[in-house]
């Protein structure tokens, strides 16, 4: 007897540079253009083979729940408005949006808001509100001394001591957490809506110098999903502004540089999008679409 094997087709590993980032940027753009069956298409394809994530200042995850009520595809705007309750939404925030003034009529959606108690439960049981404060310290830390430059008649050389300490110190702090826990984003120390504060360890990242570290563990990060493209960008360009011998900037993060200030212009999309950025044109497109949807 002959026995034939059939092997059912894996979904395919996901890389997060090349399968999602690039694609939550299109539909970024085409939200803010109100095409959301193009929204709903390139959401759809960027979590054929990846996690759906919220990423700060994107928030991808509501606007694919968005476009499905308004387009009609009332289940997946269902089964996205459960996952944002998980990701830390609260429930005004479901009801008091427009988009899902349809779906908020039916039974389904009666059934979550029976659950929602115990849905916030289970976020908040997934949050680190220690470490969310640990960040928050540092935070404070970071920029405290920094803020001190400013002030009349000051030995500025003993601020700066002040400051390198305090950066080396948190850099060490940052490497632990990382190496414990992960990149501590919205998903592990949660997001605004916990205690109505900015927590975010981006802005450290700026001070730090250990390059080999960072670039290495964050691009690994990034292509899993776990930590945003932004943070090796700025890591990276601000490193190069920093050191006298590395003046041109490699991934363009900065509003203000020329592009006689960045290292070889011609291949700066091609390294953007290699660490999950979006090409410059598209960024300055969606960056400049978003202020005026929200009127920044």
């Amino acid at each position: 007897m002959i026995f034939l094997l059939i092997s059912c087709a894996e979904k395919k590993e996901c890389s997060y540079i090349e399968d999602y980032y690039q694609l939550v940027y299109e539909a970024e753009k085409a939200y803010y253009l109100e095409d959301y069956q193009k929204v709903f298409d390139k959401m759809s394809a960027a979590t054929s083979s990846c996690e759906l994530i919220n990423q700060t200042m994107i928030y991808e995850m509501e606007k694919y729940a968005e476009s499905a009520a308004i387009i009609g595809k009332k289940k997946k705007a269902l089964e996205l408005i459960k996952e944002l309750i998980l990701n830390g939404y609260e429930i005004d925030q479901i009801e008091d949006n427009e988009a899902f003034s349809s779906i908020l009529k039916s039974q389904e959606w009666n059934k979550i808001k029976y659950d929602y108690s115990d849905l916030r439960k289970e976020y908040l049981n997934n949050i680190n509100l220690e470490l969310r404060e640990q960040i928050s310290e540092m935070q404070n830390a970071d920029q405290y001394y920094r803020q001190r430059l400013k002030d009349k008649n000051i030995n500025r050389d003993s601020i700066w001591e002040k400051i390198n300490r305090t950066d080396s110190i948190n850099d060490i702090k940052l490497k632990n957490i990382i190496e414990e826990f992960g990149y501590p984003d919205y998903r592990l120390i949660g997001g605004y809506n916990i205690d109505q504060r900015n927590v975010d360890p981006g802005i450290l990242l700026f001070h730090f110098d250990d390059y080999d570290y960072y670039t290495k563990t964050l691009k690994n990060l990034i292509d899993k999903g776990k930590a945003p493209p932004q943070s090796l960008g700025n890591f990276v360009d601000s490193y190069q502004r920093r050191v006298p011998e590395q003046k041109k900037f490699i991934y363009g993060i900065y509003d203000n540089v020329s592009p006689d200030e960045i290292i070889d212009y011609a291949k700066l999309d091609k390294r953007r999008k290699s660490i999950g950025l979006a090409p410059m044109k598209l960024k300055k497109s969606v960056d400049s679409l978003r202020r005026i949807y929200y009127n920044l």
